[in-house]
């Protein structure tokens, strides 16, 4: 007879670990599984936020991510397109919650250790396709055979196996086109979470997060239809930025760019979409969860996985009803974050119709700056800045 894992989980970023260390530390048997060879990169941003961050410290990850020694944002700093910048000191609402730089290629894998550590399988295969039997997915097929449990998770990014087709007709508009790069020798001592507003990137934005006081990852990130008629590539933009007068006079002479890495984001819509499908639980990227107005992820990653991690050990724990529980998945994903996608999907869109928005919310917040500082810092500790 063939052996049922309580439920496999691919793909092993910050949504997959998460949802398997969550099922692991309820003493679930997790396949934890991955095409990729760990430690690896994956083109980000590298911003953790604070809401995140609060939600690894629940998953047992307080000690690991103080250990790991992460940059630490101190402020938030955006910039208009006119040079207008606006410096808040950032002031995170929960105890021991930070905003955090974390290069990915450590941030990862400290999570998929921790997955692992609590009594998760890890296992390196490149999944082919989901396994189906009674028009139902139990498991995946691997080079090696098949792979079944009871509850399948899929975390395998954008480009998920499990879930083609779900963004291919995705407009130009409701998707995005980012590069970052690491960028050695830029005074970064103020530790500032940089935001800079540029026209030709509007809805989109560049970056300078703080990797170290003289080391940040840099980038830009745009809405497709917009890049497409810019004129110019992403490493032209990403250029452009770092040649502006505010960027430029920081970065020491012979300093180095590198590791440069270009990706896509379908962005999360009003739109209603199904994330359970035939037996399938989507979470994070896998299922379109990216802010339609920031290009950020890794929030509604964990956010997800943690949701779905709680949906499958209530199913496991009444598999009567278990088909009804995972039909919540959708509900419950909607209640978490459904205000917060339909905000960032119309903010983006009314940016994009009216450039001069951004410009005017700079001038008005430098008349009310009391209350900006507060509500920014709010909003960070939750969402926004992320």
């Amino acid at each position: 007879m063939p052996t049922f894992h309580d439920a496999i989980v691919v793909g092993a970023g910050p949504a997959g670990s998460t949802a398997a260390a969550s099922l692991a530390r309820r003493g679930r048997d997790v396949v934890l599984v991955d095409r990729a060879e760990f430690p690896r990169d994956k083109p980000c941003g590298d911003g953790i936020p604070p809401g995140t961050v609060g939600i690894l410290h629940d998953l047992g990850l307080r000690d690991g991510l103080g250990a790991a020694g992460f940059a630490r944002v101190r402020a938030v700093r955006l910039v208009s397109a006119r040079g207008r910048d606006f410096t808040v000191p950032f002031d995170p609402r929960r105890e021991g919650a930070q905003f955090l730089i974390a290069p990915r290629i450590e941030f990862d894998d400290l999570l998929r250790r921790h997955a692992i550590a609590s009594g998760a399988r890890f296992e390196k295969a490149n999944v082919r396709a989901a396994l189906v039997e009674n028009g139902r997915v139990c498991g995946v097929e691997v080079e090696a055979g098949p792979i079944r449990a009871r509850h399948v998770i899929a975390a395998d990014g954008a480009t998920s196996i499990l879930g083609r087709g779900m963004a291919k007709h995705a407009k130009e508009s409701e998707r995005g086109v980012a590069i970052r790069a690491y960028l050695d020798g830029i005074d970064t001592r103020s530790f500032a979470a940089e935001f800079h507003f540029q026209s030709v990137l509007a809805p989109g934005y560049a970056w300078v997060f703080p990797l170290g006081t003289d080391r940040a990852n840099v980038g830009v990130i745009m809405r497709t239809d917009r890049f497409k008629r810019c004129g110019a590539t992403l490493q032209e933009l990403l250029q452009r930025f770092l040649d502006t007068p505010d960027v430029k006079k920081r970065i020491a002479a012979g300093a180095r760019l590198h590791d440069a890495a270009t990706w896509q984001l379908p962005y999360a819509t009003p739109a209603s979409s199904r994330r359970s499908v035939n037996g399938v639980l989507f979470v994070g990227d896998a299922g379109r969860f990216i802010d339609a107005m920031t290009g950020e992820g890794i929030h509604h990653a964990v956010t997800t996985a943690a949701i779905a991690a709680d949906v499958v050990d209530e199913a496991l724990r009444d598999p009567q009803h278990a088909d009804d529980t995972i039909a919540t998945y959708d509900a419950r994903c909607e209640q978490a974050i459904g205000g917060l996608v339909r905000r960032s999907y119309r903010a983006q869109k009314y940016v994009a119709a009216h450039p001069a928005l951004l410009e005017a919310l700079f001038i008005g917040a430098r008349a009310s700056r009391g209350q900006v500082v507060s509500w920014i810092n709010k909003v960070s500790t939750d969402f926004l800045v992320r």
